[in-house]
């Protein structure tokens, strides 16, 4: 693992409860940009522009991208 992903791992641990916390995020993960850049992936469950708006386009020096992935159901 490169040392980006790790720092999104500390970055994710960090915030995890908090944003977990918030209304129509399903899940919080590790992905890439478009460019190749490591980067935290909030998954939401609809578009909201009012949840995306909480979260800032880079956290220390880590892009932020979101992914829409419905409603999440736990069995």
């Amino acid at each position: 693992m490169d040392s980006s992903h790790n720092k999104a791992k500390v970055i994710i641990e960090r915030y995890r409860e908090i944003w977990m916390g918030l209304d129509n995020v399903t899940s919080i993960g590790i992905g890439k940009t478009n460019e190749g850049r490591t980067a935290i992936v909030i998954s939401l469950e609809k578009d909201n522009p009012s949840t995306r708006d909480i979260f800032p386009v880079e956290i220390e020096d880590t892009p932020v991208k979101f992914k829409i992935s419905g409603k999440m159901e736990t069995f």
